[in-house]
């Protein structure tokens, strides 16, 4: 709640809300006031909306229809491979960059010049001077407008360079003359749009235009230009390939021989004969080395069996058992087993004989002789197989030495012609180069004749172009919409900044609140004046006024009332104060006087002539000459006047001058009790109401309370919360 006056204080206490607000102080979210707002600015919003719509309706009546038609292009992979196959330089892979590339040649100059060609649009008088409509015509007078104002802002081009002895080089201008042709492809490439479809391979290609059948023709045109345009490429790459191919073959061929030439003359200089794929003496080392490998594991063989035996014998001379008798590969081993045999069997024989009967049997010492004989006989053997195994060692112990001496002699020999066969390996390495370069070239020259024959293109029209139903532009609904939408946001945006702009004051709430002034209500405009609502809140507010001054009573002495107007609005009559009089003579005043101090305003009638039982009227004039016969009041006349008037009236109501004019109301200083404060409904400012009470330091100190007159009731509830006491008070 906010302070009229800092400096200075009324003498009554402004209203407080603080004990009925029980709940914590916070920053909160006035959806009520939001709702309000909207409510007040509805009106100027709705305006703006249909402003917005008829601007639309008139952009769409002077706009000229154009149409649109378009063809799909799909870039294909199967027949990219297919190039690929038949092709000397194979396809890059379909990126984003390469389609993006292919949306560049589309909308090339090149291309655009290629279909006005076709279509002969240089020469075509509609095409180059397209209708225009109201709108566009506008949009042309405002840039008419701005342009020289650009081209004045816009900074000088430099001067041209000075020769050698200062004086400004003069050359000739180019001649940048347009043509019609030039025109003509211009304009298509304005009013193409090429796009891709997604992340996929496709792209569209539309044109827009305002005939639909030339449109159409158009877009067709763009599309077979296009393929034609891809076919002429691929056909002139594999030309200028081959020629390139021919011209590397025949240089490929001569080195070619050169090379195999050389490396056969080498191997006669140098005797390096090939045989079966390769030199003599390397098959002959590859050879010896091969059989060394194998007598040396013949001769570990050999030599690890010598160590058996010798073993087993060194074991039987030290009178161990004889178990086995190894013998090489190819003896007969029947008579060794044959003895191994009986000598087990006899040993067996023994051994349960000895510990049945004991080895003094007879028996038992048979077989004791005979396991003795077998044993000697087993020696005899292993002696001979030893003997046998010596022999076998020292004869594969020969072959290996023989066969690692022949491998070192051919070593020797070999190794006098390793620069020799280094050469050989690198001039025949250059050889193979040049053969392999040369069949390289040859099977590329064929694939590329192959591709001149065939000739395949990437590009397939999927979406032939169609002529157009109906026009997209202007888009009516979208233009109507947009239209609307805009007025009402442009609506919006202005009422916002009304709403955050000081308001005046439209109700006795906002009254209390911006100026901390007491407001018994208000007081309808004569148009609301006879409606139900209109005398429920004029009786409503005078029924208060009159209760604010039968507060001050003091029936006996009489009550001076000064109602003043804050301005000279045409809305402060004379109605109130008559009313307010009515009021109080029926509430139990006995006599009430109103007295007019204003002066009457031209054409207007002098005021309260008509007498009612209880309510007398005067004017000031009149009042004055009555009592002392004098024709303006004094100070002293005021003070003789005012006590006369309280002994013989109840209440007395003083209609004075505006507070807010030249001539202050208590400048002839009527003593009077309290003051009623008048204040135009929708017109003032709270700061102008507590500015002027400022200056009224008197009128203030009587103030006890305030009035607003001339409510737009409809718009007044606007500004008070739905179903608060204020706003339901209007309905009463």
């Amino acid at each position: 709640m906010t302070e009229p006056v800092r400096d200075r204080r009324i003498s009554w206490q402004p209203v407080t809300t603080q004990g009925l607000d029980r709940g914590e102080a916070g920053p909160q979210a006035d959806f009520g006031g939001l709702y309000r707002a909207a409510r007040r600015q509805m009106r100027l919003v709705a305006i703006c909306a249909a402003t917005g719509i008829v601007l639309s309706i008139l952009i769409i009546l002077g706009s000229v229809p154009r149409y649109i038609a378009g063809v799909t292009v799909l870039l294909d992979e199967e027949r990219a491979e297919l190039i690929n196959q038949v092709s000397p330089l194979p396809s890059v892979v379909r990126s984003d960059a390469v389609v993006q590339s292919e949306i560049q040649i589309i909308r090339s100059e090149a291309l655009a010049l290629q279909v006005v060609d076709a279509l002969d649009l240089d020469e075509n008088e509609a095409f180059l001077s397209p209708p225009v409509g109201a709108t566009q015509r506008v949009i042309d007078a405002v840039m008419s407008l701005t342009d020289p104002l650009a081209r004045a802002l816009s900074p000088r081009p430099p001067s041209a360079p000075s020769s050698a002895d200062g004086v400004a080089s003069s050359g000739a201008t180019p001649d940048l003359k347009r043509t019609d042709r030039d025109r003509a492809a211009a304009t298509l490439r304005d009013r193409l749009s090429v796009s891709r479809s997604g992340r996929s391979l496709v792209i569209e290609v539309s044109y827009r235009g305002y005939d639909p059948v030339l449109t159409t023709r158009i877009a067709r045109t763009y599309g077979s230009a296009y393929e034609q345009f891809n076919l002429r490429t691929n056909n002139d790459v594999a030309v200028t390939a081959e020629r390139w191919l021919r011209d590397r073959l025949e240089v490929v061929e001569a080195q070619s021989i050169s090379a195999a030439a050389a490396v056969q003359e080498f191997r006669v200089e140098n005797g390096l004969l090939e045989v079966r794929g390769g030199l003599l003496t390397e098959q002959q080392q590859s050879e010896l080395a091969s059989q060394l490998v194998s007598a040396s594991a013949e001769t570990a063989g050999a030599r690890a069996q010598l160590d058996s035996m010798e073993a087993l014998l060194a074991r039987a001379e030290a009178g161990g058992d004889i178990v086995t008798v190894p013998l090489a590969r190819g003896e007969d081993q029947s008579v060794v087993q044959g003895i191994r045999r009986d000598y087990v069997e006899a040993q067996m024989r023994y051994a349960r004989l000895a510990d049945e009967f004991g080895a003094d049997n007879p028996r038992a010492l048979d077989l004791a002789a005979t396991i003795e004989n077998l044993r000697d006989a087993m020696r005899l053997e292993l002696e001979q197989a030893t003997e046998a195994a010596r022999v076998v060692h020292a004869v594969a112990q020969s072959r290996e030495q023989s066969l690692q001496a022949d491998l070192s002699a051919a070593t020797r020999i070999g190794s006098d012609g390793v620069a020799l066969r280094g050469r050989l390996q690198q001039l025949e390495a250059i050889a193979a180069t040049y053969a392999e370069v040369y069949r390289g070239y040859l099977n590329s020259l064929e694939v590329t004749l192959q591709q001149q024959q065939f000739p395949i293109s990437v590009v397939k029209i999927i979406s032939d172009a169609s002529i157009p139903t109906g026009a997209i532009s202007p888009q009516k609904k979208s233009v109507l919409i947009m239209g609307m939408m805009l007025g009402i946001l442009l609506g919006a945006f202005l009422g916002a900044v009304r709403e955050l702009m000081p308001k005046p004051l439209r109700s006795a709430s906002a009254m209390r609140e911006d100026t901390g002034l007491h407001c018994a209500g208000l007081l309808p405009r004569p148009a609301d004046a006879g409606t139900e609502d209109g005398r429920a809140t004029r009786m409503r507010t005078i029924q208060h006024l009159a209760e604010a001054c039968e507060r001050h009573s003091r029936y006996g002495s009489g009550l001076m009332v000064l109602v003043t107007p804050l301005t000279a609005a045409e809305e402060f009559g004379r109605d109130m104060p008559r009313q307010l009089g009515r009021r109080l003579a029926a509430g139990g005043a006995r006599d009430v006087l109103l007295i007019d101090a204003v002066e009457p305003r031209d054409g207007e009638s002098q005021p309260f002539e008509t007498e009612e039982a209880g309510l007398h009227s005067i004017g000031l004039e009149a009042l004055f000459v009555e009592h002392d016969g004098a024709e303006a009041p004094h100070r002293a006349g005021l003070d003789a006047v005012s006590a006369n008037l309280r002994e013989r009236f109840d209440v007395v109501l003083v209609l004075t001058q505006p507070l807010a004019g030249p001539v202050a109301p208590d400048a002839p200083g009527w003593p009077v009790d309290l003051a009623i404060l008048r204040v135009p409904w929708g017109s003032v400012h709270a700061s102008f109401v507590t500015d002027a009470l400022v200056d009224r330091a008197a009128f203030r100190s009587v103030l006890a309370t305030t009035v607003l007159e001339g409510a737009d009731l409809e718009a007044a509830r606007r500004y008070m919360s739905r179903g608060s006491y204020e706003e339901r008070a209007l309905h009463a």
